[in-house]
């Protein structure tokens, strides 16, 4: 347990604002226990200013000490510090079709509260935010008895966010959040900061990746959305103003499909999860999982058309691949499981421009676990936004 702050400190410091002691908490979380000289040393402050920083990160519940180590003679005892991760919590919101998964997630990783709500034929926001606030009340609720705090909330939504307000620009999948900011509930009702972007699945897919590979993530959902990186740097994500911004609504026949954006021929009305339902018309497959279903019993009608859908897919993504410059290429999302049914017809796409060497160098693979992926991507997303605030 803490104890109680000097006097000196808590007149002279403003104990909420912990700005300025978030460069010791970096160095706590990457390094691990630190006494307060090391930290001094490694930060290039004195002792003194040192101290303040625990002092205040310690009365937040930041950090806590872990050891006592005798100097020996008659000098103070150095205190060993360590960052307080089981006590402090991001809380992650990530609408999945037809899914809401919500997580309390501590600082070390582990998940601490989980629950799942099919939102399948709820469009009504009223119905979706109680949902939310069901999950909310409960997890600060959680927090509370431990003693720990949630630091950061992360919403996870499909669709186009506005990169500086955080507000749902657009998104097919759960319209009823269209022009909603997030942010401002978050802030407004729960006191809590909040991250809205829709990058969880790209830093999930490449944790296994080698760092500053260039990789490009390819979320195969309902619709069609990319994500192209490197490393963990994103260089190109799904908001209004990035290049790859809207992959799945890039004209690819003219005059073709009618698409759910309102235009015509886009990719995403040739290879998105609601185009392939639609062309197979089968009134068994109302869903995307029953189309996922199909194709991996062997559904051959359902088969053809992803494969179909497939050879677009890979055709279409040629050239986003080299203006990226690509080197790894991973599909993810709901459909990831049918890539391997129908990745030959995915590479043929490919083979319209790229040679099967280039091919072999991309090394196109299907997520091995997308939704594992996506709230790890998730969980890192809102951790490094504490930490690093202003990134």
């Amino acid at each position: 347990m803490a104890t109680a702050i000097p006097d000196y400190i808590r007149k002279r410091y403003a104990l909420e604002d912990l700005t300025s002691s978030l460069p010791l908490l970096r160095v706590l979380d990457g390094l691990g226990r630190f006494s307060q000289i090391q930290a001094a040393k490694a930060l290039g402050i004195s002792p003194g200013a040192c101290n303040v920083h625990f002092q205040k990160l310690e009365h937040a519940g930041l950090v806590r000490r872990v050891e006592t180590v005798p100097t020996g003679g008659r000098g103070r005892s150095t205190i060993i510090w360590e960052m307080n991760g089981r006590k402090n919590y991001c809380l992650l919101l990530l609408f999945a079709t037809p899914n809401l998964h919500a997580s309390l997630v501590d600082f070390d990783g582990k998940t601490v509260l989980e629950k799942r709500e099919n939102l399948a034929g709820i469009s009504d926001r009223e119905m979706l935010d109680e949902k939310v606030a069901l999950f909310m009340q409960e997890a600060i609720r959680h927090a509370g008895q431990a003693r720990g705090h949630i630091r950061q909330v992360f919403v996870g939504m499909p669709g186009i966010i506005d990169p500086h307000s955080g507000v749902v620009v657009k998104s097919e999948t759960f319209p009823a959040y269209n022009g909603f900011d997030f942010k401002r509930l978050m802030l407004e009702r729960y006191g809590l900061p909040c991250h809205l972007l829709g990058l969880g699945f790209y830093h999930g897919e490449i944790r296994h990746l080698p760092p500053e590979t260039r990789a490009f993530v390819l979320e195969w959902n309902y619709g069609v959305r990319a994500v192209a990186g490197i490393g963990e740097r994103v260089i190109s994500h799904g908001n209004k103003e990035s290049l790859l911004s809207e992959v799945g609504h890039v004209v690819i026949v003219r005059d073709g499909r009618p698409c759910h954006c309102g235009g015509r021929g886009c990719l995403e009305a040739y290879a998105g999860g609601w185009a392939m339902i639609d062309m197979l018309a089968d009134g068994s497959v109302q869903s995307l999982e029953d189309f996922r279903d199909a194709v991996l019993g062997g559904n051959p009608k359902a088969v053809g058309v992803a494969s179909e859908a497939a050879f677009v897919l890979g055709k279409s993504l040629t050239w986003p691949l080299q203006v990226m410059r690509s080197q790894r290429l991973i599909v993810s999302g709901p459909l990831a499981p049918i890539f391997g049914v129908v990745r030959d017809e995915f590479v043929r796409g490919l083979s319209t421009i790229f040679t099967r060497e280039q091919i072999d160098r991309f090394d196109p693979v299907a997520s091995r676990d997308p939704f594992a992926a996506m709230r790890y991507g998730a969980y890192r997303c809102a951790r490094r936004k504490f930490f690093y605030p202003d990134e």
